[in-house]
């Protein structure tokens, strides 16, 4: 990034340029970063990094750790992001289809949309039942245990998906679920063939979760549409009596936000 430095308005200027990347690389590496590794990503010196990283601070938009390891996102990301998620439109644009589907078959559902390869939940809606899951707005699934997430990447361009096997791959797996990415490019190229993705019990908490593909007018990805519910023991009979009504809500919203080519795609696979 080259240094602009001839008026104090440009300076002022790169400088929120400097610091919006700083945040986009705390959120993306998914732990805390040292300055010397945040230095060396933005190719700056570590003092200046350290002056940033000190306004952040600041103003709540980044946090030390306890242990002086590394910096993470601060909490003041937290109440923006939860105003951000009031304001996103299709949130609005799908609240009323959810509505109808969890009436229809009364289960929970959520709403994700893409956040740097994983799935972010921006909305969701109880089944009501005694022992419904519990559903948190702003909550970030992941690769490889979560069917949204993975739905969410296997439609993501081809550079996203690759940096995020990078990044899944290069983890201390040790503590973490054994990740395949060759198996994991077999699993998007399936989803991306039936448009959907299931799984009986992902998180091991006794919920089975369905998901399918919703799209936007430029034709793009712009959120997963997610059944969790009971599981039972014929997962297969649940995935079969979910699917098509799924199915058919995404492709309403999707329609709804002006898809026709990708809505004309799924609506064949229904």
């Amino acid at each position: 990034m080259s240094e602009v430095t001839d008026n104090p308005k440009s300076s002022t200027v790169h400088s929120v340029v400097v610091a919006v990347k700083l945040l986009e690389y705390l959120a993306e590496s998914g732990r805390p970063q040292r300055v010397t590794d945040i230095a060396a990503f933005l190719k700056m010196t570590k003092a200046r990094v350290s002056r940033h990283l000190s306004t952040l601070s600041d103003l709540g938009l980044v946090a030390r750790m306890p242990d002086n390891s590394g910096y993470r996102l601060g909490p003041m990301l937290f109440r923006l992001s939860n105003a951000a998620l009031d304001q996103y439109e299709i949130t609005n644009i799908a609240y009323r289809y959810m509505v109808m589907l969890r009436n229809k078959i009364s289960e929970s559902l959520l709403l994700a949309i893409p956040a740097g390869g994983d799935a972010l939940i921006v909305s969701t809606i109880s089944s009501g039942k005694p022992l419904s899951p519990q559903l948190v707005r702003g909550t970030r699934w992941t690769i490889p245990m979560s069917p949204t997430a993975r739905l969410i990447l296997a439609f993501s361009p081809e550079n996203v998906r690759e940096r995020v096997l990078a990044r899944r791959t290069e983890r201390d797996t040790d503590q973490e679920v054994d990740f395949d990415p060759v198996e994991a490019r077999r699993v998007f190229e399936r989803i991306r063939t039936r448009f959907y993705e299931f799984d009986a019990d992902p998180h091991d908490a006794g919920f089975s979760t369905l998901s399918a593909p919703v799209f936007d007018h430029s034709e793009r990805l712009e959120a997963a549409l997610t059944i969790v519910m009971n599981r039972r023991a014929d997962s297969a009979e649940q995935e079969t009596r979910f699917l098509k009504p799924l199915k058919e809500c995404a492709l309403e919203i999707s329609r709804a936000l002006g898809s026709v080519d990708m809505a004309n795609k799924l609506a064949d696979t229904i």
